[in-house]
C-alpha cells in the first residue's frame, strides 16, 4: 500500500493477481514478500526523510477540538 500508494483493497487485488499468475498460494506469497521486505534496506535518503518526519511530526499534530 505504501509503495504503490493504493488502498488496502487494491493492494490485496495486486497480491491476488500475482498469486494467480504464478500459481502460488496467496498466503505463501504474502509471507515470502514480508520476509524479503524485512531484509530490504531503504536508501539513505529515505531513512533521512523518515527520521525528519519522526522527529518533527509532533509539531504538525493539530490541537484537540474542545
Amino acid at each position: 500500500m505504501y509503495v504503490y500508494r493504493v488502498s488496502a483493497e487494491q493492494a490485496f487485488k495486486v497480491l491476488q493477481w500475482r498469486s494467480q499468475e504464478t500459481n502460488t498460494k496467496l498466503r505463501t506469497l504474502a509471507e515470502q514478500i514480508l520476509t524479503e521486505l524485512g531484509k530490504a534496506q531503504p536508501p539513505p535518503a529515505t531513512v533521512n526523510e523518515f527520521d525528519s518526519i519522526l522527529l518533527t511530526a509532533h509539531t504538525r499534530v493539530p490541537p484537540p477540538e474542545r
